[in-house]
């Protein structure tokens, strides 16, 4: 009876520390994507899309829609808001586009590769674009025709293209954080040090 209430015991200190760690990784990121997201940028070069690509790799599933929210809220709260159905695309928008990346990043992997970093940056800006480039047909700056869709989403392509490269440098940025906290964590970066 004694090595089942051991078991146990460990059970829940290991289930207690699982959740105090994914609490910390909740705040952290959902921090540094306001503070981040409030830094100026051009538009479509946004950090808001490297949160939702560190959630997809960090946290549960359920937590995922918590740091890019209050990213794009408190963006929202500070420098004003807007029309509230281009406000609800835009949002649903980045919760697609990181909710996209689950199978790509989840946490039960432990490394992610270049190629899978490379297609999660790809992935997420081009579900952002198709969700949010519906926004000018919606609310009838497009024609809702064939040629009204082709031209609103080709307008759109610069964005595209800029919320990749955001993608790229900021997702990089964090992994790249990510990575040299683990290995400090570790003790990994001393031996890197002295080698």
């Amino acid at each position: 009876a004694s090595d089942v209430y051991k078991r146990q015991l460990n059970m829940w200190k290991t289930l207690r520390d699982q959740r105090s760690e994914t609490l910390v990784v909740l705040v952290a990121l959902t921090a540094l994507g306001v503070v981040s997201h409030l830094v100026p940028h051009s538009a479509g070069l946004s950090t808001v899309g490297a949160i939702g690509m560190m959630a997809a790799a960090l946290l549960p599933r359920h937590l995922l829609p918590v740091p890019v929210l209050f990213t794009v809220v408190a963006f929202d709260l500070i420098h004003g808001t807007y029309q509230i159905a281009a406000m609800a695309f835009v949002y649903l928008a980045h919760l697609a586009a990181a909710w996209s990346l689950t199978p790509v990043l989840s946490p039960v992997k432990k490394k992610i590769s270049v190629p899978t970093f490379g297609c999660a940056a790809v992935l997420s800006a081009v579900v952002f674009y198709i969700v949010s480039n519906a926004t000018p047909i919606a609310l009838g700056f497009y024609p809702n025709t064939f040629e009204g869709w082709v031209t609103c989403y080709m307008a759109g392509l610069p964005f595209l293209l800029k919320g990749i490269l955001a993608n790229v440098i900021f997702g990089g940025v964090g992994f790249a954080g990510i990575w040299l906290a683990r290995k400090a964590a570790n003790g990994d970066l001393a031996r890197l040090r002295n080698s």
